[in-house]
């Protein structure tokens, strides 16, 4: 059953389109005399062929009225005269006459040799002409004073250089006159109805335009209103430029761009339209609709290649067929129940009555005459049957979709009700959940604190086993001269005994002086044991934070040697050239001395590590002819009311990518087991948070390394 209306529809729309050139009037012609029969041409230009009393007995006869593309003698020459006889009785030359002048191109009208007006511009030098186009209800006055035979002549021409279209089937008249009488001017007027209705659609559709832009903004993924906003601000441009060509287009080119513009604008709509009906009823695009598609854009080119029946067989037939599949769409949506396509089966239905209606004044069914006019308003109100009813489907859609969001708010608002004690319910367990998990978090932290300060007695622990060598390197030499000293001392004992029993004064002085200058000796260097073992047990201990005046220069060069020593002790056959360069200048410095040595100690074991394993890297290094020579340089000096601290080695380098990260706790570069990442971190904090100072680092990789402390004096 659908398919047989719809082959019906489509064969109806084929016909009307047909019949649409052919038998749509351009306007109700009411009483008066037409001049369309008995004209005269002859090409060429001359002022005396306006005369009266010119003879044109030997011109070719011809019907302006038709077609201009359908007259050839027009476009073989620049310019031509036509010429016309009329007579009038002696009553129509009391009447107030007027001309209706409907014409596409430029002329001058001369009644009896006499210019009545003129209509574009011919250019008497080199046959340039600007077209006119007589909007409607152009009229002349037209002053008849005697009766008998009038002479009514036109020098006229056709604007060549223009894309002419045929519109509607409507014919684009070279030149048509009507002599009436002036009353009937308004008779005209009133009848002509279609730039009117033009100017009522362009409103219509630019009221449903906005209407469904504002649906689409309020509501983004109603993809249909999108397209129905994009094809009714498309019909509202067409009905427009239509109500433009009818009132307002004073020349010819003026016409053509319009009506152009508008026949570009009802294929833009036409597309959106069909695709806004495909979307509402979620319709997959087959074959039709990518056939109707490229119909439309042949049917563009068409309008341009071919002139007659060129907008019949393509524009016109395809606005046909399109709202003929918009309405088999529809139909069969409404077979499947879907919800609201009735309403557009009632637009479709209007749509099929009014086209009828209006295909039968086309058929001649019903006469024509006054009826035409009511044809041209069945024909608008078919035409918009189908966005009206298709505007009302989408605005209840959305009033639907409201209503249910409503129903939905409704349905959410109770649910909210019973839920809340739910919530109260589970809101009190995961708050006693919290707590549990607080205090397990706080017992968590309380254990990482406690680990994290094992971890740092175990770096200072592992800094004290990198000192144990080197101090006893250190402290053997104190205990020697101990040692020896001691054992010189008492065989000078004993000398000075038996010096004292053989009462040998001389001898027993110079062993009395010997004997004290070993126990200073003595003395001195069990001091220095004393300071080295001091030293380490200040570093074994914890930090009290107390601050003591210290010479940097003396403790840099202590920490120095013992880390060299306790690196050798650990990597036989290790050596590396130490230099200092102290400033002279430099005062004592307030620190806390157990924590500078641990930054010195960890400094200087960090250079050694890089200064050995560019060694190992480079076996050449290893002999006294290789080029790399393993070196470190500690070097001070005063800088304003801070002391700088330069450690420098000509090891491995530090990569630029991990910089920034050898600061970080736990972050080190030695292979696991071999570094706990915490001796930087400790040294950076101590320097900046414990001394209020700053530390940073230098490098290039592959040829060294500089830390660079800066410690205020007070």
């Amino acid at each position: 059953m659908i398919n047989r209306l719809y082959l019906f529809l489509l064969l109806f729309s084929l016909t009307i389109s047909e019949c649409w050139g052919q038998a749509s009037p351009n306007f109700i012609p009411p009483p008066g005399l037409s001049l369309d029969k008995g004209w005269k041409w002859q090409s060429g230009d001359n002022p005396n062929w306006a005369r009266p009393d010119f003879n044109d007995s030997a011109w070719e006869s011809i019907d302006p009225t038709q077609d201009l593309m359908d007259i050839p003698q027009f476009w073989k020459t620049n310019v031509g005269w036509l010429r016309i006889r009329f007579r009038v009785d002696s009553v129509t030359t009391t009447k107030s006459l007027a001309m209706l002048v409907e014409q596409n191109g430029a002329s001058e009208i001369y009644l009896n040799g006499r210019l009545l007006g003129r209509f574009g511009e011919i250019s008497d030098e080199n046959g340039e002409v600007r077209a006119a186009s007589t909007p409607i209800g152009t009229f002349l006055g037209t002053p008849i004073r005697n009766a008998g035979e009038q002479v009514l002549a036109v020098r006229f021409a056709i604007q060549k250089n223009i894309p002419y279209i045929e519109f509607v089937g409507q014919k684009n008249k070279a030149l048509s006159l009507l002599i009436t009488d002036s009353t009937n001017i308004n008779f005209f007027r009133r009848n002509d109805v279609r730039a009117p209705l033009d100017y009522f659609k362009f409103g219509f559709f630019l009221l449903l335009a906005i209407t469904h832009l504002a649906l689409f903004y309020f509501d983004k993924s109603s993809k249909s209103n999108l397209y129905f906003f994009l094809s009714t601000v498309s019909f509202a441009g067409n009905s427009i430029l239509l109500a433009l060509v009818y009132y307002y287009a004073q020349s010819a080119s003026s016409k053509m761009g319009f009506l152009i513009a508008g026949s570009l604008l009802y294929v833009i709509a036409g597309i959106f339209f069909l695709t806004a009906v495909y979307t509402i009823f979620n319709q997959r695009k087959g074959i039709i609709y990518w056939t109707l598609l490229i119909y439309w854009f042949i049917s563009i080119i068409l309008l341009f290649i071919q002139y007659h029946n060129s907008y019949n067989w393509g524009i016109n037939l395809l606005g046909f067929l399109t709202m003929t599949e918009c309405a088999r769409v529809t139909f069969l949506s409404a077979r499947r129940k879907q919800r609201g396509a009735t309403i557009i089966v009632w637009g479709c239905i209007l749509f099929i009555v009014f086209y009828s209606l209006w295909a039968s004044i086309l058929f001649k069914i019903l006469p024509a005459g006054p009826a035409w006019m009511y044809g041209h308003l069945a024909f608008n109100i078919g035409y918009l049957s189908l966005p009206v009813s298709i505007s009302i489907y989408l605005a209840l859609e959305a009033s639907f979709n409201s209503r249910s969001l409503a129903q939905k708010l409704v349905e959410v608002q109770q649910l909210s009700t019973e839920k809340q004690q739910i919530l109260a319910s589970q809101n009190e367990t995961l708050e006693q959940q919290v707590n549990e998990r607080t205090a397990q978090l706080n017992q968590s932290l309380t254990n990482l604190k406690t680990t994290q300060n094992q971890l740092i007695q175990k770096e200072k622990l592992a800094s004290l086993g990198e000192l144990t060598a080197g101090i006893a390197h250190e402290i053997q030499n104190p205990l020697n001269f101990v040692n020896n000293f001691a054992e010189v001392s008492v065989e000078l004992a004993d000398e000075l005994h038996q010096s004292v029993e053989d009462e040998d004064k001389p001898l027993s002085q110079e062993l009395a002086g010997d004997l004290r200058q070993n126990m200073q000796l003595i003395a001195q260097n069990g001091q220095r044991a004393s300071s080295i073992v001091r030293a380490m047990l200040e570093h074994s201990s914890s930090s009290t934070g107390e601050r003591h005046l210290t010479d940097l220069a003396t403790l840099v060069e202590e920490y120095l040697k013992l880390a060299y020593h306790g690196f050798r002790a650990k990597h036989d056959g290790f050596t590396a050239t130490l230099k200092t360069d102290m400033a002279m200048d430099l005062p004592m410095i307030d620190v806390v001395v157990g924590d500078m040595g641990r930054v010195l100690l960890n400094l200087f074991n960090n250079a050694f590590y890089a200064l050995h394993q560019r060694v190992i890297g480079e076996p050449s290094a290893a002999s006294s002819s290789g080029e790399y020579a393993p070196a470190i340089e500690v070097s001070t000096r005063k800088q304003g009311k801070q002391v700088e601290l330069r450690v420098m080695d000509n090891g491995l380098g530090i990569p630029v990518a991990i910089q920034g990260k050898v600061f970080q706790p736990f972050f080190t570069t030695k292979p696991t087991g071999q570094g706990t990442g915490l001796g930087l971190s400790l040294s950076y904090d101590i320097i900046t948070k414990g001394h209020g100072g700053e530390m940073w680092v230098e490098s290039q990789e592959g040829q060294g390394t500089t830390f660079i402390m800066l410690i205020p004096i007070n």
